[in-house]
């Protein structure tokens, strides 16, 4: 290892590290070749520095990494010094102790963090409700016994050559089922085209249990959901989003329609899809075309349709377990950490809630949020059961 690289990292470790220092070892951390070198120094530093005998490098190698990286994890605001911005970075990154100890250094916040579980539920035809355990192997079966669907733990599948053939449900009449995913839980359905869609914390989605041949294909989704639609050019496939209706006949998008949130919002990443208002119960002649690469974004008050161009895979990140924010007023980050984690997130710091901010979360857990957030903004916060309480 280089002298300035040594240098660079031990100030890191000891949370002294300038932008400089940050600015090098990002790049240097980048490189596979450095692995090794990495992972022996910090060994020996941390042999040196504590009484364990056997430290975790794998996991000291991963978080340090982790922190290192470039608009990662941390909390970012907008429009300040580059120096006063890793400083915040800085400030998060807590001394070596924190790693070895790390349940004694989280302090009482995270201890009295109680969050509530809530099912994933099915609702069918006739008003029935069942949990779905995302652990679980099984046959879904409708009201009158049949098999109409496969589930295999967090993904359930309907196949057309599953669907009854029975008085509750012949060929002219479509049988809706109901899927309702909670907050801090996810869930994946392939409906009987083939359409994979993706649902998200917070979300609820209407399907027919089996598409009809003489009718289009539509669901109804609150919340937000990410849609592989299966070609079938004979049947365009359309997502109703209450006075919006997103309509395709194969093709990769994502939809977000939270009723807490002014606005709705369509991100296509593949194909094409137009988009048309609703007027009593009737859409609209003419449609606003999106191109992949581009959102539409539904105004709730104004009822208008804006474009721009974006970054997909913002908003898609959430698939891998992903939070990524560009610019985005902490009242909407903190609204997602709600959905993500099923936490209640109070805000009596109402200027907070106007700021603007870069952020990245993945693999972190809520408490490890909280303090970050905490840290690079200087906040105090209370938690009291499920809620926390941003004074």
């Amino acid at each position: 290892m280089a002298p300035e690289t040594e240098k660079h990292l031990v100030k890191y470790l000891l949370n002294e590290a300038s932008a400089e220092d940050l600015d090098a070892l990002s790049d240097w951390i980048l490189v596979d070749s450095n692995e090794q070198i990495f992972e022996t120094f910090v060994r020996s530093h941390y042999e040196t520095t504590t009484t364990m005998n056997e430290p975790d490098t794998d996991k000291i190698k991963k978080v340090l990494k982790r922190r290192m990286m470039k608009d990662n994890i941390l909390l970012r605001r907008r429009k300040i010094p580059s120096l006063m911005k890793y400083a915040a970075v800085g400030l998060v990154f807590l001394a070596l102790g924190y790693f070895v100890q790390r349940n004694q250094t989280m302090g009482n916040h995270s201890d009295r963090l109680v969050r509530k579980q809530e099912a994933i539920t099915i609702t069918f035809d006739n008003g029935t409700i069942e949990n779905l355990d995302p652990l679980s192997n099984r046959k879904l079966k409708d009201s009158h016994g049949n098999i109409i669907g496969n589930q295999e733990r967090s993904k359930l599948t309907y196949r057309e050559s599953d669907a009854p053939s029975s008085e509750g449900n012949n060929s002219k009449n479509l049988v809706y089922n109901t899927l309702k995913v909670p907050y801090g839980k996810r869930f994946d359905v392939i409906l009987s085209d083939g359409t994979h869609v993706f649902l998200n914390s917070g979300t609820s989605l209407r399907y027919p249990v089996q598409f009809l041949k003489e009718s289009d294909r539509t669901v109804f989704l609150t919340g937000e959901a990410y849609f592989d639609v299966a070609k079938d050019k004979g049947h365009p496939f359309t997502v109703n989003a209450d006075e919006l209706e997103i309509e395709v006949l194969g093709t990769k998008f994502n939809v977000s329609h939270y009723p807490e949130d002014k606005y709705s919002s369509t991100v296509l990443v593949e194909g094409s899809v137009e988009l048309h208002k609703k007027r009593k119960n009737e859409k609209s002649a003419g449609g606003t075309i999106l191109k992949p690469g581009f959102k539409a974004e539904w105004g709730k008050t104004g009822k208008t349709i804006s474009i721009e161009k974006v970054d997909t895979e913002m908003y898609t990140a959430w698939l891998q377990d992903q939070l990524i924010f560009r610019n985005t007023p902490f009242r909407k980050i903190r609204q997602a950490l709600e959905r993500k984690y099923n936490v209640n997130i109070t805000n009596m710091n109402k200027d907070l809630d106007v700021q603007l901010f870069d952020a990245t979360f993945d693999i972190e857990t809520i408490e490890e949020v909280l303090e970050s957030i905490s840290k690079s903004y200087a906040i105090d916060y209370s938690i009291k059961d499920n809620e926390v309480i941003i004074n």
